[in-house]
């Protein structure tokens, strides 16, 4: 008899451990039949064995959702049933096996020992490995779970019933992130789209992840008028920006009364006087941190295509449009009045000059950079400017520079509130000018080796007749003027030293009451225009200039931009532009208080860069002169 016990027991034991298999394998299928991808079920459907069949048939089986939920509920009820049935057989084992122990402690041990082998065993591990594996257990479970399916159904119908009703179907729901679209993008076949069509795909996908602050145009690139402005400046101020509709302010631009259509005013073009406030339009403020999809309905419902970005404070951050939102999805869209947004000069392979407002997505662009690791360092900044500031924890001084990643950021030009420019140095070597061949100088190196290999075989063939060789272009010679320069006493507050070859012409057609002036050259046909500024904020200056000076970026072959420091105080900045640009120089100087002088070299002449050489060096050199002896009074 005792025998025959010991035999039923082992049996239990023997039972328990068999069924605590199958509820691994059981609650495994729960994850894999559930956790496959778009891609997963779309190459069940193409597979040829009858175990992906059958697989396929079991999710969508009469339909997607009520074939998922009926499979959910026969996993439910099989692995309930088979946890069930251990618990029974592993509470006769413990009657048996823990009889000598007190009730308590044989109790305790019995519901912390079965509890932690069915979590274990039952539900953790082959979960892990059923997420990671879920193609192989799901066909290896789908024979199985197909005939409990139909054993099961008087059990599971009923429930799935009652769930039913007491939270009825809405209809196939997904619950995505956007790290799962775009993941889902990724991998998908995109050998039959264009890379412009992936580029969309990603847009949309990314699409509701953005907000206003992203993509808006920041206030201090806003275009925007004062209320009080006078009818005809106003209609030459609209004709000049190009925009057809701009922000109206009542005292500077966190005041903004609202918004006026250049289409409105057509009707009075032709009127001398004309009170234009009375066509603004309300504006529609926006906050910084409104997703992009959000305004894009307000944009819709609205009916409005611009809307005033405002922060927590209530005051102008910038401003949005309809334009900035489409091109989320379609990418950049450009028109004929359209600039440049990104302003940068390459100087060679390894240098990048850049504008200190220039988005950090669009240096990596620019530069073929991951990006990853500047996206980890850069804090709340959104441009290389606010990098370098994130990085120093404060603002830069004009030649202070950072190396991230093992690139340098040099801080070219700064005032008291932003960084203005800034170069970038792929690697730490000192950039060379690269030779016509596009291969650096390097003294004594490759480019010297050739030079000597050329010339002896020049020496050792001068019996033989040698290749004609094309004649380069040739030019007229220039003769420069002499370095004779005199103090001009201006009618503003100021005295610069003058090239004895130039003369001093007055501007006051435009202005009468402001400094403008012309170094005119008669020899060179040449004007270096002067502009004088007193009492005026640098800032706004000092963005203009550069502005201006990288305007003629789509002709120059380079940009060198020098800087340099006045002990008393103030900055001088050349932009000197090689190619066949309009203007080849320009300048800025500053005391570093609220004075400045700019100026702007050009010609009569088509320009040409080649040609002109010989005399843009000479007035370079004057004009270096005449910053340097700049006296402000």
């Amino acid at each position: 008899m005792d025998n025959l016990m010991g035999i039923h027991l082992w049996i239990a034991a023997l039972g328990s451990l068999l069924l605590l298999v199958a509820s691994a394998f059981i609650s495994g299928s729960e994850i894999a039949f559930f956790s496959l991808t778009p891609q997963d079920r779309q190459s069940l459907e193409e597979a040829e064995d009858g175990a992906s069949k059958m697989v396929f048939d079991l999710l969508n089986t009469p339909d997607t959702e009520r074939g998922a939920r009926q499979l959910l509920a026969t996993i439910l009820v099989l692995n309930n049933t088979v946890n069930i049935v251990i618990i029974l057989l592993s509470t006769a084992l413990m009657q048996h096996w823990l009889v000598a122990l007190p009730p308590i402690i044989g109790t305790a041990l019995h519901v912390f020992g079965v509890t932690f082998l069915i979590v274990l065993f039952g539900e953790v591990l082959p979960k892990v490995y059923a997420n990671r594996h879920p193609l192989i257990l799901a066909r290896r479970m789908v024979r199985v779970l197909t005939w409990s399916k139909g054993i099961l159904r008087p059990i599971w119908q009923p429930l799935n019933a009652m769930a039913g009703w007491l939270a009825p179907s809405t209809g196939p729901t997904v619950d995505l992130s956007v790290e799962d679209l775009e993941h889902a993008v990724n991998v998908t076949d995109s050998a039959d789209r264009s890379e412009e069509e992936n580029r969309i795909l990603s847009g949309i996908v990314n699409f509701g992840s953005k907000d206003v602050k992203q993509i808006m145009r920041p206030r201090t690139d806003v275009t925007a008028f004062s209320h009080d402005l006078p009818w005809p400046e106003l209609k030459a101020a609209i004709a000049d920006s190009g925009f057809s509709r701009v922000p109206i302010h009542a005292d500077g631009l966190d005041q903004v009364k609202g918004i006026l259509y250049a289409k409105d005013l057509l009707p009075h073009r032709n009127a001398t006087d004309f009170d234009w406030n009375t066509l603004l339009r309300q504006p529609f403020f926006v906050p910084e941190n409104r997703m992009i999809d959000d305004l894009l309905r307000d944009f819709q419902s609205m009916k409005v295509h611009l809307a005033v970005v405002v922060d927590e404070y209530g005051g102008t951050s910038g401003i949005v449009t309809l334009e900035d939102v489409i091109e989320e999805i379609v990418g950049d869209i450009s028109d004929e009045f359209d600039d440049e947004d990104v302003l940068y000069s390459r100087i060679d392979e390894h240098t990048v000059v850049f504008q200190g407002k220039t988005a950090l997505v669009d240096v990596y662009r620019i530069l073929d950079l991951d990006g990853a690791a500047f996206e980890t360092a850069k804090g709340e900044s959104d441009t290389l400017g606010g990098f370098l500031v994130e990085q120093l924890a404060r603002l830069p001084k004009p030649g202070e520079s950072v190396t991230f990643e093992g690139i340098r950021l040099v801080t070219e030009a700064a005032d008291r509130r932003r960084v203005l420019q800034v170069k970038v140095l792929l690697n730490e070597e000192p950039a060379r000018k690269p030779d016509p061949s596009g291969q650096p100088l390097r003294p004594g190196g490759a480019g010297a080796a050739v030079a000597l290999l050329v010339t002896a075989l020049a020496f050792g063939s001068g019996c033989s007749s040698p290749p004609p060789v094309p004649r380069p272009a040739g030019y007229y010679r220039i003769a420069v003027h002499d370095t004779a320069f005199e103090s001009v006493e201006l009618s503003c507050p100021l005295t610069l030293d003058m090239a004895s070859a130039a003369k001093m012409e007055t501007v006051q057609e435009f202005a009468p009451d402001s400094c403008w002036f012309n170094i005119v050259y008669p020899r060179y046909k040449a004007r270096i225009h002067c502009t004088y500024g007193g009492g005026v904020a640098l800032e706004p200056v000092m963005e203009d200039a550069f502005k201006l000076a990288y305007e003629h970026e789509i002709k120059a072959d380079a940009i060198e931009v020098r800087k340099r420091e006045y002990e008393q105080g103030g900055v001088a900045i050349t932009w000197r532009i090689a190619g066949n640009a309009a203007s080849p120089l320009q300048f800025l100087c500053t005391d570093g208080e609220d004075q400045f002088l700019r100026g702007a070299l050009y010609f009569e002449v088509r320009p040409n860069g080649d040609s002109l050489a010989p005399v843009t060096s000479r007035l370079n050199a004057d004009v270096e002169h005449l910053m340097a002896n700049l006296n402000w009074r």
